[in-house]
């Protein structure tokens, strides 16, 4: 099965694992309220361990690499995200309203990591199976990260993983009520 999406090809072939992504707006277009989201897979060019090399090295809020294709039980492919108010430009890198969000994951993969934002901080997050087969498929964050020293602060990061050859699709939303993102929030 061939897919073309975001302008980068994605082939599903048995043994591999074929993750895309999906934001967009949200509700609210008032000052200071969130009115669009963006996701992307991170490359992480300066992390030897955890380096994806299928994903394009300035993938960010601004210009997302949305598609990857990982060999079956790749762990850590890090995805991260933005939420905007209407005000910002489209090309912005860094969200500019800090407020509660969630990743979401369907299909064969799961979500290995959902980090607090600030660790012992004020923020939360929670990582949870919210239909009960044995995988976590929901991140619920408070806000963006916000940790002295850390790159990656305001932005909201999740870590995926698949042992299940076959397709994942990674929602992410504005989450006031922590309760997921659906596929019309996207």
């Amino acid at each position: 099965m061939r897919q073309s999406r975001m302008g980068k090809a994605l082939i599903m072939v048995a043994g591999a694992a074929g993750l895309w992504l999906m934001s967009g707006g949200v509700a609210g277009a008032e000052p200071g309220v969130p009115a669009r989201a963006a996701s992307y897979i991170n490359p992480d060019t300066d992390l030897a361990a955890t380096s994806n090399p299928d994903v394009d090295p300035g993938s960010e809020c601004g210009s997302p690499d949305r598609v990857d294709l990982q060999v079956v039980g790749t762990t850590n492919v890090h995805v991260d995200a933005c939420l905007f108010t209407s005000e910002a430009p489209r090309d912005a890198d860094e969200s500019d309203v800090d407020a509660p969000a969630s990743f979401q994951s369907l299909g064969v993969g799961f979500i290995t990591a959902c980090p607090d934002p600030d660790n012992a901080g004020a923020k939360t997050s929670k990582l949870r199976d919210t239909n009960s087969d044995g995988r976590n498929d929901l991140c619920t964050q408070s806000g963006y990260q916000m940790k002295t020293g850390m790159d990656g602060n305001e932005e909201y990061h999740a870590r995926m993983n698949s042992t299940t050859p076959g397709g994942q699709v990674v929602l992410f939303c504005h989450d006031p009520d922590a309760d997921g993102c659906s596929m019309n929030e996207c």
